[in-house]
């Protein structure tokens, strides 16, 4: 016999696997999609990949080096290796690096080739979730989750489209900075909108700074719209060809620092749990 004081049971939660090369940034959009109510995250794909898959870290980070200079590679470092451990004794919660508490984690140079995929399969997934993800998800792996699979941009769509748009948009002054939740395509941040919201006073902000608050909100606004997406929106299309801006140059860098941005204050790094 059904007790009549209790209450309706809600609908079940959405099985979802966050894309992420972990860091900061990782962390703050994990935390709060672990606090929405309609998600469960069944698993965690980390990139290992640093530039393209069929480079080691050592070779990967001549690379990086090469094309965007030291600063700039000591920066990722920072944002992801040195932020990783951070979150940990911070008590913000690090994304996990081994499985535990009913969570896969699966690290990767590649999440399009044959493990990657049998892994995400293995998952059942009803949504991926990518946020500070480096690869670009290829057609078979989007086909496997049930509702489609999302992204945080940490700007505005279709105008800053790229790898690092906080970057260019403080060098450049625009687009306005923001954030933007879309669907996910083979062709990089050209997916259908869900949501958008824009972002002021970060002028004066360092890269780190205002990509982390970008991803904290973005994991905000994909937490407000999961109704709607669990009863099968999908957004609106972008409404322009944007441009697409790769890893930042050398001279970018210098231009950045000429002009008196930041890409990290080390009073960021104090001040970690404020973001």
């Amino acid at each position: 016999m059904s007790d009549p004081a209790a209450k309706p049971a809600g609908p079940p939660r959405l099985r979802t696997v966050l894309c992420t090369c972990g860091g900061l940034y990782g962390a703050l959009v994990l935390r709060r999609l672990r606090a929405c109510q309609s998600l469960e995250i069944c698993a965690v794909i980390r990139s290992s990949r640093v530039i393209e898959p069929r480079f080691g870290f050592l070779r990967g980070a001549v690379e990086q080096i090469r094309r965007s200079g030291l600063t700039y590679a000591l920066y990722l470092w920072c944002a992801t290796t040195l932020a990783d451990w951070l979150c940990s004794v911070a008590g913000i919660g690090a994304v996990p690096t081994r499985s535990a508490s009913g969570t896969s984690v699966y690290t990767t140079r590649n999440i399009n080739d044959a493990q990657g995929l049998q892994f995400l399969a293995a998952c059942a997934p009803d949504l991926l979730i990518s946020a500070f993800f480096n690869q670009r998800v290829h057609a078979p792996a989007l086909a496997l989750p049930k509702q489609g699979c999302l992204n945080i941009h940490p700007a505005l769509l279709p105008d800053a489209k790229g790898v690092d748009p906080v970057f260019q948009s403080l060098l450049h002054g625009l687009p306005p900075l923001g954030v933007t939740v879309h669907f996910m395509t083979p062709e990089l941040d050209a997916g259908r909108i869900v949501a958008q919201r824009s972002f002021e006073g970060g002028a004066r902000s360092s890269v780190f700074a205002v990509t982390a608050r970008l991803y904290a909100q973005g994991a905000e606004l994909l937490a407000s719209v999961m109704e709607s997406i669990a009863a099968g929106a999908t957004g609106t299309p972008q409404g322009g060809i944007g441009s697409y801006q790769s890893w930042p140059t050398r001279g970018e860098v210098r231009q950045l620092r000429a002009r008196g941005g930041a890409l990290l204050h080390w009073a960021d790094l104090v001040r970690f749990k404020s973001f």
